[in-house]
């Protein structure tokens, strides 16, 4: 329909003066211009050449564009009156997602039998009244148009849709991960994809709901503001991703400037927003756009030259993905780009997360690892005091006894051994030749502080290279001292025989430690030596060692004990078998 437009300054002229001033109503095009939301207009649409179609029904729907605050004045018998419509004056029910009802009037309406007069604002943004296009369809068709859609408009709502399904899913799973983890990346990524959908889909879904909320003078500023909402949470998302006070120092000092000067903007935005000034409101989004490309641009570029991992790449691939949907929305006014450009930059950001994950969970393997290793190397620390305790009794015995000769003896073989446990007291684990050669040092001391009563073999499988295989340095030892202190001491008849053994079973070195002593069970009544109702310290200390040497793999390595019984079930002796995973041989 034709039309033409009268600028007006703050609904400063009422419809009496609009009626006596037609001659200053001026066409569209000579108008002409952008409009700006401090600006208010009368139209005046020309149905002269519709009235008889007028005539064909009784009820019918003007269609206007979406404007902020609007007016429509019509005759009512014989005076004017008016009925409000708009994005924030909504006076019906809207059944549609995407169309208002239109307004509704008749052919009586018609002032001086032609006319129809809107008053109007945009408020909300620029736009160019050339662009202005109003209509109007019967009562019927109106309701065809606004329940049913084109192609065009499945398109939209699908695209629209889409981006708010992918956005609600994503957004309930960052803040499950962050009420899971309690980690401030995923909860400022969250709140950065809720603003995402309160500034690109939510304004746009014309439903009762949504028009209670964004039909409000505070609900439209909310919606409006979210884009710098939106800049807000990315950035502070960026300081916990990156980490950029510890890793980019120079990045996170501009990001705290660029955070500071956001949270000013919403504040400042907010009060004259309530003031009224919308042109200024309009202005200071305007900057902010501007302020973050420069500065986005400027982070990228910083990033790509001083990036320290993987990490940084993934926010100069989404930032840069996001940012061209946003320039391609606000130099061609489509929509439909930025929602792309912020899909792709959340499925890029979805995989640097998924990454940084990862890298996180690596990083805290390697530390259990080193605190594993550290605490076997303070575990097998503790051997040597508890080793060497045990062989200072033994001197102080045998001194006591004034067995100066076997005393001699026995301190030379004891220095030995200590001199060799002290030259790979750097190492968590050996060769098994060196083992061996150490338990047979032992062997030696403990055979000659207890004169000779047991003897020992030690046996290597032949399938088993002792120069080649490793296990965890003086593991066997304790179990060792065991067997001689409460199984073969304890014995009053027989031969006293003490037997180690080394084998290879799949991926696992086992060694076998049997004794043909009292047993386990007598062995805490009857044993001879002074400390035999106690729990042996050295087997508590391996168990731990291999249980923390096993970690990566639990189970693997194991310790089992069996009592042995002759023919009569009598105890006859105890055997323990160690198995150690091989791949301790790469240990540190």
């Amino acid at each position: 329909m034709p039309f033409s437009v009268l600028k007006d300054q703050n609904f400063s002229i009422d419809i009496d003066s609009v009626l006596t001033l037609n001659s200053k109503f001026k066409s569209a095009e000579a108008v002409g211009g952008m409009m700006n939301p401090d600006e208010s207009f009368w139209i005046r649409v020309d149905l002269h050449n519709e009235l008889d179609t007028l005539e064909t029904d009784s009820i019918w729907r003007l269609r206007a564009p979406a404007f902020g605050y609007a007016d429509m004045f019509y005759k009512e018998k014989d005076s004017i009156t008016n009925i409000t419509f708009g994005t924030f004056n909504m006076s019906e029910d809207i059944n549609s997602i995407l169309h208002h009802p239109g307004i509704p009037f008749s052919k009586e309406n018609l002032i001086h039998g032609r006319y129809l007069y809107l008053r109007t604002c945009v408020f909300n943004y620029y736009s160019s009244i050339s662009t202005w296009e109003l209509g109007y369809l019967s009562d019927q068709a109106n309701n065809y148009y606004i329940h049913y859609y084109t192609k065009e408009d499945v398109r939209t709502l699908s695209n629209d849709y889409l981006y708010l399904g992918v956005c609600t899913i994503m957004f309930l799973t960052f803040f499950i991960i962050y009420l899971y983890t309690k980690r401030l990346q995923f909860l400022f990524y969250s709140l950065y994809i809720a603003t995402s959908i309160a500034y690109l889909v939510y304004p746009y879904l014309n439903s009762n709901i949504v028009t209670q909320v964004t039909g409000t003078f505070f609900g439209h500023w909310v919606t409006s503001i979210s884009q710098v909402m939106i800049n807000l949470f990315y950035v502070w998302f960026v300081v916990y991703y990156l980490e950029t006070r510890k890793n980019y120092s120079l990045l996170h000092t501009s990001i705290i400037v660029i955070i500071t000067m956001l949270a000013g903007i919403v504040i400042f935005d907010g009060f004259i927003f309530l003031r009224g000034h919308y042109q200024l409101h309009m202005d200071i989004l305007s900057f902010q756009r501007l302020l973050m490309t420069l500065w986005g641009l400027s982070a990228m570029l910083y990033l790509l030259i001083k990036a320290k991992d993987r990490l940084p790449y993934f926010v100069v691939a989404g930032s840069f993905l996001y940012m061209m949907g946003a320039l391609g929305y606000l130099f061609f006014d489509n929509r439909s780009l930025m929602i792309i450009g912020s899909i792709l930059e959340m499925l890029v950001f979805s995989l640097g997360l998924a990454y940084k994950i990862k890298q996180q969970f690596e990083e805290k393997i390697t530390l259990q690892n080193e605190v594993s290793l550290k605490e076997v190397s303070a575990l097998r620390a503790q051997m040597n005091p508890h080793f060497i305790f045990n062989s200072l009794n033994s001197i102080q015995h045998l001194i006591l006894n004034d067995n100066r000769v076997s005393a001699l003896k026995y301190l030379s073989k004891f220095g030995k051994l200590t001199r060799n446990v002290l030259e790979s007291s750097i190492e968590t684990q050996s060769v098994l030749s060196k083992e061996i050669e150490l338990l047979k040092s032992y062997l030696e001391l403990e055979s000659l502080r207890f004169e000779g009563v047991f003897s020992y073999e030690i046996k290597v499988d032949e399938n088993l290279d002792p120069d080649m295989a490793e296990i965890p340095l003086f593991l066997v030892q304790p179990y060792v001292e065991n067997a001689i202190l409460h199984g073969l001491l304890p014995k009053k008849k027989g031969k006293k025989l003490l037997t180690i053994s080394f084998e290879r079973e799949k991926n696992n070195i086992i060694c076998t430690i049997e004794d043909n002593g009292v047993g386990r069970l007598k062995a805490q009544k009857t044993s001879l030596h002074p400390h035999a109702q106690k729990k042996s310290r050295g087997m508590e200390i391996t168990g731990k060692r291999l249980e923390l040497l096993g970690q990566s793999q639990p189970g693997k390595n194991s310790v089992e004990i069996i009592d042995l019984f002759d023919n009569k079930g009598n105890p006859s002796g105890t055997k323990v078998i160690i198995r150690i995973l091989e791949i301790l041989k790469t240990a540190v």
